[in-house]
């Protein structure tokens, strides 16, 4: 397979090290100390799990926010922070003192498949709601750095979408894709440091080291492994390669 590529907006990295070690040179090369306190939103879930093992691996101090600690494995290093994104008298004590915030929230997996759909029994405005008090005690604490998972396939990627997967989301997806619309207008218009990701079909394979992080809505695979989105957002949290931009990610 070729190596590093840029070409119209998408880069193609070819990854031999493990992604740890790979943010650590890049923070050696650009003469900086990269150790953050990073919150992650979402650490529950298959998504949040991979960036906050990643993070940790990187060497950042991160805490997980979590309505249930009991959910989430005990890690080496790992802080807990216990509380609902839906009361922003939660969010806010956890956000203060950070140096950047990681939200993935309101996608779950179906056993055995690669439709996402709402928590069992979740409200179908997790995603905007939750966003909405994460990026109001960001601007209270004065945090400016976010890194936000969505979708591929609203806001900006609305119209790369292909007919049979726009038939799917109007058939199966309808309100999270909605969710994950008002979630980005919030983002966009929040003044902060924002970096939004929209990752394809999200697979629990081991990480490939290679992916396609694309700004002009194309993709490559129509399936990544979450360990290498993990891989992405420690790198992007840090580099801040995409302020401002919606960044397409895919195997």
């Amino acid at each position: 397979m070729p190596g590093p590529r840029h070409d119209c907006g998408t880069t193609r990295r070819g990854l031999d090290r493990p992604a740890a070690a790979r943010v650590r040179k890049t923070a050696r090369e650009r003469g900086k100390d990269i150790r953050m306190r990073i919150l992650v939103f979402g650490a529950t879930g298959g998504t949040g799990r991979a960036v906050v093992g990643t993070l940790l691996a990187a060497g950042h101090a991160v805490t997980a926010f979590v309505r249930d600690p009991a959910a989430l494995p005990p890690l080496p290093g790992l802080g807990v922070a216990s509380g609902d994104a839906m009361r922003l008298a939660d969010v806010a004590p956890a956000v203060a003192g950070q140096d950047a915030v990681v939200v993935s929230l309101g996608i779950t997996q179906r056993q055995g498949g690669l439709v996402p759909r709402m928590p069992r029994g979740g409200p179908p405005y997790v995603c905007e709601a939750g966003t909405a008090n994460v990026i109001a005690a960001m601007q209270a604490a004065g945090v400016a750095r976010l890194v936000c998972v969505t979708a591929f396939g609203v806001g900006d990627t609305r119209d790369a979408v292909s007919l049979p997967f726009r038939i799917i989301f109007r058939l199966f997806m309808r309100a999270l894709m909605a969710d994950k619309e008002r979630q980005e207008v919030l983002v966009k218009a929040s003044g902060l440091d924002w970096t939004l990701v929209q990752p394809v079909g999200l697979t629990d394979q081991p990480a490939s080291g290679r992916w396609v992080a694309s700004t002009d809505g194309r993709i490559g695979r129509s399936t990544v492994s979450r360990v290498d989105l993990g891989a992405f957002i420690a790198e992007e949290v840090t580099a801040r390669r995409h302020l401002h931009e919606t960044v397409v990610f895919s195997g």
